[in-house]
């Protein structure tokens, strides 16, 4: 995985830089709960967003509202992380204390980021038909998984929108990409 930094030097050149995130060292963030592996970072994210939703979106707390289950996502390398739902409240704990109900375990960190915002089920497909991605449990719950990650990303205003679009525009006349 390739993360990207834009920098902005004297005559309004572009420079960009990049590293890849499994170049990284991890390391474990003990006051916020999270590692600094890309994986962890995600789902933690994914989670916190999920915490906002379930205060704020009526979609959401319709699909939280009188649940009760444990999603884990985590690498053939031993990381795990769990989502909590517990009767429309949110919460998220590394490892695995306790037996998930669903089970979503990818063969890397950076497979899982890699699909995880991809958002395409047949991503899945192929990583289930290869062996890359391994499920268990509840299948209801991936199904529950899927609904949710629609209403994860916010509503971006319309100048916003265009911003960015002038920002990609801007990027890709610069670096060919």
């Amino acid at each position: 995985m390739l993360g990207y930094c834009c920098l902005k030097f004297h005559h309004n050149t572009v420079g960009i830089i990049v590293m890849k995130l499994s170049s990284l060292p991890v390391v474990k963030l003990p006051i916020v709960d999270v590692s600094t592996d890309p994986l962890d970072l995600l789902v933690a994210g994914l989670a916190l967003r999920m915490k906002q939703l379930a205060r704020t979106s009526p979609k959401f707390i319709e699909l939280v509202h009188d649940r009760e289950f444990r999603i884990q996502i985590g690498t053939d390398a031993g990381f795990a992380r769990q989502i909590i739902v517990n009767r429309g409240k949110i919460d998220t704990v590394a490892g695995q204390p306790e037996q998930a109900d669903f089970i979503l375990q990818f063969a890397s960190s950076e497979q899982g980021v890699k699909t995880l915002l991809k958002g395409d089920p047949t991503a899945f497909m192929t990583g289930m038909q290869d062996g890359s991605i391994k499920m268990e449990g509840d299948f209801s719950l991936l199904v529950w998984f899927n609904q949710a990650a629609k209403l994860i990303p916010p509503k971006v205003p319309k100048p916003v929108k265009e911003k960015i679009r002038q920002a990609r525009a801007f990027i890709k006349e610069k670096t060919g990409k």
